[in-house]
């Protein structure tokens, strides 16, 4: 599965649009973000509260530490435990790194070792390979794991919890979480609102619904 764009609220649309090219030099086009296969783009709402979003964007699965000192040296990190590159559970042969975006939405730069890409010289914002986790508040856990599989054939990635739980595979994930979570590695950024839109595609039907507070996903 694929996400091919994300739509976040967020109170200044402008200013958050900023960030991705100014801190991250992505491309960008009115109010939307190019990265890599991902087109990223911001609805204004003044009621919104970004910090309660998060999106990971993959890197090529040999780059963490090279994602991490790029980061570094543009961003403050947010590290866990003493540590800035963080390895996740075996299941997702993985590791990120954690940072906020200039509108407070929690971001990820995850190196996922099983898909194809590589690192070809010094990390640059072309390593930025696309959106490939979105996280999903939602009222009922089951309820949202089995609409997700009978709509677009999304099965659960790896074992979770009563309040987290990642459906999709290595290129693209919904993550799905009880509202009022924290949004790890953060302390006091919980999930309260979704995006407005994800499209997917690589799906095995197609349609579109409405999960969590609103969010209509489509797929492909």
């Amino acid at each position: 599965m694929r996400i091919d764009r994300v739509v976040l609220a967020v109170p200044d649309p402008a200013a958050s649009v900023g960030f991705y090219a100014d801190v991250l030099g992505l491309p960008t086009s009115g109010h939307e973000v190019v990265i890599g296969w991902t087109r990223l783009g911001f609805v204004a709402d003044d009621g919104a509260d970004p910090s309660s979003q998060h999106l990971a964007i993959s890197v090529p699965g040999d780059a963490g530490p090279a994602a991490r000192d790029w980061l570094a040296a543009r961003v403050l990190l947010l590290g866990h435990e003493g540590e800035e590159l963080l390895e996740a559970s075996p299941a997702w042969d993985a590791c990120s790194v954690y940072f906020l975006a200039g509108d407070g939405t929690v971001l990820e730069l995850i190196a996922r070792r099983r898909l194809p890409q590589r690192l070809t010289g010094a990390f640059d914002p072309s390593d930025l390979l696309g959106v490939s986790e979105v996280g999903l508040p939602v009222p009922s856990m089951r309820g949202a794991r089995e609409r997700l599989a009978a709509g677009p054939g999304l099965g659960v990635f790896a074992s979770g919890s009563s309040t987290f739980t990642p459906v999709g595979d290595d290129q693209g994930l919904l993550i799905l979480v009880t509202p009022g979570r924290t949004w790890f590695p953060t302390v006091g950024q919980v999930a309260v609102q979704g995006p407005p839109r994800v499209d997917l595609s690589g799906t095995s039907r197609r349609g579109e619904m409405r999960l969590g507070a609103g969010t209509l996903v489509t797929y492909r």
